[in-house]
Parts: structure tokens; sequence; C-alpha cells
């Protein structure tokens, strides 16, 4: 693969997190606007987070050559330890991608009146096509996406502040997620399971990487991209009246600035799941390779098979799954954040 310049992995640090509930509005509604100014804090916590914890990853990877998630977060040789963490990242990894299929689904029966099935199948199959020739493919589909719809995002966010007026605290209320009890909850868990399943995705980057200035540009940049779409979002959605009950919030705005840019919108909201699922099963096999002979020889065939199995449990729906597994994951990936930190603090006392 190519070396990575900062450019690239800006677009691919955001697009890591840019999937179906970031820019759906759904994810940001359910974890930060229902806590009103303090849920604006909290966001704004959770992206500097995220920020650091993307460059320590990176950093650690290119520092100790090791790309295996379980690895980087279990420095020392602790078998048992490392599959315990392996085996969640892993069921992070597959659970990102449901949720992808599944708001794929809801998007086309939101915007075509087909069957939820259908779009779960179109973007289960397009993954499998693109998984199975690597990092290189994942690269690829974040700078093609990311750049164009963070900039369609912005356009919709500016023109809904604009047309219905700027609010002084912009809230809606999504009700209550008991595993989401006050907004430093949300806001950690926020950054907790958005790290913790973007780990194989991050080290896997690391090596094409070459340069610490290119880490801390590319995905500081990255951060700030992520920061001003995330408040365009809650912005729009806020002074639009909310949408609460769609399942994808921001493309119901969309559609009612104009019927055109809705469908605009949906395509490019389709580019986003379809990188958060491409970078999420490139990462998954990847893990997998590692721990068996026979998935190494049969790379091709593991990806389908996880998309079959993606498919079918992505029938559930797409608000329930959002609601359910990234805080429970939140909750799981605290204790690999802190990990992380003691293996970079560990690495850098070693050097000295």
């Amino acid at each position: 693969m190519k070396k990575i310049n900062s450019l690239s992995l800006c677009f691919t640090f955001a697009g890591c997190f840019l999937g179906a509930g970031y820019v759906s509005g759904q994810e940001l509604l359910q974890f930060f606007s229902s806590f009103g100014k303090m849920g604006y804090i909290g966001l704004l916590l959770a992206v500097i987070l995220q920020v650091i914890f993307g460059i320590l990853l990176i950093n650690l990877a290119m520092k100790t050559g090791i790309f295996e998630m379980d690895k980087i977060i279990i420095p020392w040789e602790k078998p048992f330890l490392r599959n315990v963490f392996g085996v969640l990242e892993e069921i992070l990894l597959f659970g990102i991608f449901v949720i992808m299929s599944a708001g794929t689904g809801a998007l086309f029966e939101q915007i075509f009146s087909l069957p939820f099935w259908v779009g779960s199948l179109v973007i289960c199959v397009i993954t499998a096509l693109l998984a199975i020739k690597g990092v290189g493919a994942m690269v690829k589909v974040f700078s093609y996406f990311v750049p164009v719809l963070v900039a369609v995002t912005l356009g919709i966010s500016f023109y809904s502040i604009i047309k219905n007026g700027f609010p002084e605290i912009p809230s809606v209320k999504t009700g209550e997620n008991p595993l989401l009890s006050n907004w430093i909850v949300s806001s950690l868990t926020f950054v907790s399971y958005n790290i913790f399943g973007s780990i194989g995705i991050l080290t896997l980057v690391g090596k094409s990487v070459k340069k610490k200035s290119t880490v801390f540009t590319g995905v500081s940049s990255g951060g700030v991209m992520l920061l001003v779409i995330a408040l365009g979002i809650l912005f729009s959605i806020s002074v639009s009246g909310g949408n609460v009950e769609k399942e994808l919030p921001m493309l119901f705005v969309a559609k009612k600035i104009n019927v055109v840019l809705g469908f605009v919108y949906a395509f490019l909201l389709f580019g986003g799941m379809l990188g958060t699922s491409v970078s999420s099963v490139v990462a998954l096999e990847k893990f997998m390779e590692t721990k068996s002979e026979k998935i190494r020889k049969k790379p091709a065939l593991t990806v389908i098979v996880l998309c079959a199995m993606c498919f079918l449990l992505s029938l559930v729906g797409f608000s329930d799954l959002v609601g359910f597994i990234y805080p429970v994951f939140g909750y799981l990936g605290f204790i690999a954040l802190v990990l992380i930190i003691v293996n970079y603090l560990r690495l850098n006392s070693c050097r000295r």
C-alpha cells in the first residue's frame, strides 16, 4: 500500500466515525442532544479525546511495529487477556458493520420506499467486493466520499440555520436511554466505543504513515472536521423541528429542503456507511488472519461469510442497534483506553 499523507489520514480518521449513526444524526442525538448545553460541552470533550487516542494508537503502531489490535492493548505476554480483548474487538467491529447495514436498510426504506432488507443486502454485497481488496480500497472509499459528504452536510446545516434561525441552546429530546445517564457518561462512552472500534483500523493505517508530523496534522484535522460537522448536524436538526422519530433524521432535513438534495445526501450517506463497513470488515478479517492459518489461506471466503451473517443480523433495526450496541461497548472499552495509555507511557519510559 502507498504511503499515507496528512490529507489522506485526515479523511481516513474522520471516515472511521462518519458512519450511519453519525452523519444521519441518530447517534449524535442519542449521545448528546438531550443534555442541552452540557451535551455540547460533552461533544467537544469527546472529539478532543478521540484525537488524543487516535494519535496515541497510530504512534504506538509506528514505534513498536505491532499492528495486531490485541497486542496494542495488551503489550505483556498475557494470552488470556489478549484473547478477551481480541474477541471483544471482533464483536464490536462486527456490530458496527451490522449497524451500518441496518442504517442502509433504513436509508433505502426512507428514500426509495423499498423493503428494509434490500438496502442491507446491497451494502453487504458491495462491502464484500471492496473488503477483499484490503486497506487500499478502504482508504480510497474514505478519500472519495468523506470530503464531499462533509461539504454537503455542512451546506444543509448552514441553510437550515439561516432559514430557521440560530437557537441559543440547540437541544432535541430523544427519550431517556438508561445506559446514558448524564452528559459525562455519555461523552466518555461515545469516545470509548469509537476508539475501541477503530483500534484495528488505525493500527493498520500506522503501517503506511512514516512521519510523526503526518500523524498529528492528519488526526487533528480529522478531529476538527468531526466537531464542525457534528455541530452542524445537531443545530440543523434542532431548528428544523427535531425529527427524532425518523431513523435517519438528517436525511429528513435534506429532503425537507429539496427532494433532489435528499437523494444527493442519501447517496453520500450511503458512501459514509460503506466506508465504515469496509474499514470494519478489513480490520476484522486482518485480525482473524493473524489467529488462523485457514483464514489466512482463504480471506475472500471469510469476508463473504462475515457479510452474509451481517445481513441476517441487520434486520433487527437501526436505531435499536445504535441505542444498545454502542453504549454497552462504550462501557467495555473504558478498560481498553486505560491500557492504551499505560502501554504508551510504558513505551516512552523504556525508551528513556
